[in-house]
């Protein structure tokens, strides 16, 4: 069954002309979670979330949140993600400012079921993005 969030294709969001570069030291990293921020405006989470690292996932993002702009969040390379790891994404996302969003970038299909299981598709500052970012 297809996932019932809202997939932004551009929205109002510029497409950046070239790929994002991510940084070569994470500013998280554990035995189960990489964490990199990206330019421009985004983050990436590599592995696995859960209870032992979903702070890092709070954290991270409010350090990467640039005034006025969306954040690009790269999921691509996630793993795991318990509902811990899920929670953060959505508190995070429902504490931005009006008109802000969390554009979620490469959603494995089992985190996309389980967001959309529990109602938090609905959440206006979260989107399922597919503006190319990316690319």
């Amino acid at each position: 069954m297809g996932l019932s969030f809202r997939v932004d294709h551009a929205g109002g969001v510029a497409a950046p002309a070239a790929k994002p570069v991510f940084a070569s030291e994470p500013v998280y990293a554990d035995k189960q979670l990489i964490v990199s921020h990206a330019s421009p405006s985004g983050i990436r989470f590599a592995g696995e979330i859960d209870a032992s690292n979903s702070h890092a996932v709070r954290s991270s993002i409010a350090a990467a949140i640039q005034n006025g702009l969306d954040l690009h969040v790269d999921v691509t390379q996630l793993l795991f993600c318990d509902i811990s790891g899920i929670r953060a994404l959505v508190s995070v996302a429902e504490a931005l400012p009006v008109g802000r969003r969390l554009l979620l970038h490469g959603m494995p299909p089992q985190l996309e079921t389980a967001i959309r299981v529990v109602g938090w598709n609905r959440v206006p500052s979260l989107v399922v993005c597919e503006c190319g970012w990316l690319k």
